[in-house]
């Protein structure tokens, strides 16, 4: 077994042992099976100048780390006129990118596993380790020596049967991952590799899928990133596939689009399609309307079971989902639901109205969208009817809509107890968000300096105080910060009323002060018997005793006021209530220190 990276640059004998040159590569030839070895490429540098040749590999007698040995006249070399129609292992394909068809993933080739088999070379793999790096800087043995100390770096090769070259070109040999191969794929594999490769390779991989495929495919894709691909695709492939996918996904893409350009793909798009698009792109994003597909199914009240189930055979390939089906009278009011069960059970000839379920949990279009998901997680249901204002149907939204809106809200209270958005994206925007919450450190900073100097001639001894400093600024800061997070956590979004606020609040409180009874007492103790001066030990006790109950309401006020404002105080609650709560911390315990230290030295 060989590496490619331990045969090139290796010499090359003739027959009678002279050198004739270094290789320089290898072709194989393509096709069924694992390529084999067809030719050579020598090279030699004459008088400054480099010259190469192409020889078949039946002139190859021997082989081995050492280098190549052919059964031929070095003269002959020189003069072969050999045109190889084979693949060049390293100008096609090291340093390349593949796909690796077992794990679904883009990886950088480092290396060529290749076999000796009756006397040809076999391609059978492809090393995308870090060792294959080192072994072609020459670094083998070192990594050797490492390995006995008990550090190994160990190699990963892929089989090539699970190898698939993104593109690979040259004069009458193109080579690419083939629709049979991606057929073979899931959809959200197929996405996984797709967000691993730039706009030009996801355009060439996309035009390899049927459109249907293509569409599934887009669909699973990172939201942040669907702008971006069909941004990258020619303006008629990108139109059908957005015509393919379920309207809902087609609108949050085109809403992150620029306008004209969103329009010009709506007007290539058929009438019926557009509209319904366009009907959604009228609700702001984190409504009801604008989570919602208008693709459901419903029945009129007159129906009958037989009927309903006959009108679902004709209509559920158009429809988002299948999980209930949903009752309205000749003007599309919502007025029941049923569920399969029921179709299946009843009598055919039974009416809808008599055994449909009337009291439906419905939202209306403008409800917020964690509205909807505390809506749909309280009463376990797989898909929630939207309505308007005049209780007409307008769509549904599917539980995997909802799972996406929760992963959206928990990346959103991680960004305002963080201080920053996460989802940020370009070294421009990472910075303008950043700016603000660290503007508020840097003051916090400064005020806390400017407390300091205030009772910087005051008769107490700052540097025994200087010591606990520290735990007093963490100690509110960090309580309080908690106290904010389950806030938000209990709330989540929902307009809660003045009484459960007030009762959550008092919750939180009591717990808060329990904790800054203990913190009170374990640190005036340690105060205490650290200098053995109990003044100060009562100083940090009624510090931490105050100060904590203070961060916590601080944090819990911080909460409830960021659910109704919006804006950048989103991305600088935490800093802010953090510096209100050092400043504040900072401020109490040098002013016990005053009324309690002052003239009396430790």
């Amino acid at each position: 077994m060989y590496f490619f990276s331990e045969l090139q640059e290796k010499k090359v004998l003739d027959k009678h042992g002279r050198l004739v040159g270094k290789l320089q590569d290898i072709a194989v030839k393509w096709g069924h099976g694992f390529p084999r070895s067809e030719s050579l490429r020598v090279y030699r540098t004459r008088r400054g100048r480099r010259e190469t040749a192409v020889v078949p590999w039946e002139w190859v007698s021997s082989l081995s780390r050492d280098g190549v040995t052919l059964s031929c006249e070095r003269d002959a070399v020189w003069k072969s006129e050999f045109q190889p129609e084979g693949l060049w292992l390293g100008r096609n394909l090291l340093d390349r990118q593949i796909v690796d068809l077992n794990g679904y993933k883009v990886v950088r080739v480092n290396d060529l596993r290749l076999a000796e088999s009756n006397s040809h070379l076999t391609l059978t793999g492809v090393d995308v380790s870090q060792r294959a790096l080192l072994r072609r800087l020459g670094l083998e043995r070192m990594v050797r020596a490492v390995a006995r100390l008990g550090i190994d770096i160990p190699e990963r090769t892929i089989p090539w049967n699970f190898v698939a070259p993104l593109e690979v070109s040259q004069a009458g040999l193109r080579l690419t991952v083939t629709q049979s191969q991606l057929g073979e794929m899931h959809p959200t594999d197929l996405a996984d590799i797709l967000e691993q490769l730039d706009a030009g390779q996801r355009g060439r991989l996309l035009d390899l899928l049927d459109a249907f495929t293509a569409a599934q495919s887009l669909s699973e894709v990172e939201p942040e990133m669907q702008a971006e691909v069909i941004e990258g695709l020619a303006e008629t492939r990108a139109s059908n596939l957005l015509e393919i996918m379920p309207p809902d996904e087609a609108a949050d893409i085109l809403g992150h689009l620029p306008r004209d350009k969103a329009e010009r793909l709506l007007n290539m798009m058929g009438v019926k399609e557009a509209k319904l698009i366009r009907d959604l792109l009228g609700y702001a994003e984190d409504t009801a309307g604008g989570k919602m597909t208008p693709e459901f199914l419903a029945v009129l009240s007159s129906y009958t079971a037989g009927e309903c189930i006959d009108f679902l055979r004709s209509k559920a390939p158009d429809a988002e989902t299948l999980y209930y089906v949903y009752v309205v009278d000749d003007e599309g009011r919502l007025k029941g639901v049923v569920s399969l069960r029921d179709l299946l059970t009843v009598d055919p000839e039974e009416r809808v109205e008599e055994f449909m379920r009337r009291d439906v949990i419905s939202v209306n279009l403008d409800d917020d969208q964690e509205a909807v998901a505390e809506v749909m997680a309280r009463y376990n249901l797989l898909a929630l009817p939207v309505v308007d204002d005049d209780n007409l149907l307008k769509g549904i939204i599917t539980v995997d809509d909802v799972i996406d809106v929760l992963r959206e809200e928990v990346m959103e209270d991680l960004s305002y107890l963080g201080g920053l958005e996460l989802a940020e994206a370009g070294l421009a925007t990472s910075l303008r968000s950043r700016l603000p919450s660290l503007a508020v450190t840097l003051l916090g900073g400064s005020l806390c300096a400017l407390v300091l100097m205030l009772f910087e001639g005051r008769p107490i001894p700052l540097v025994s105080l200087a010591f606990f400093i520290p735990l007093v600024l963490r100690a509110a800061q960090d309580v309080g910060l908690v106290s904010q997070a389950v806030i938000l956590e209990r709330l989540g979004g929902v307009e809660a009323s003045v009484k459960e606020v007030a009762r959550l609040a008092w919750r939180e409180f009591r717990l808060v002060f329990l904790i800054s009874c203990g913190l009170a007492f374990l640190g005036g103790a340690a105060a205490f018997l650290w200098r053995g001066y109990l003044r100060l030990g009562l100083v940090l006790g009624f510090t931490l005793l105050s100060s904590i109950p203070l961060g916590g309401m601080l944090g819990m006020i911080f909460a409830l006021v960021s659910q109704r404002v919006t804006g950048e105080l989103h991305f600088v609650q935490a800093r802010l209530s953090g510096f209100l709560m050092s400043l504040t911390s900072l401020a109490i315990y040098l002013g016990l220190a005053t009324a309690l230290l002052s003239g009396h030295a430790p």
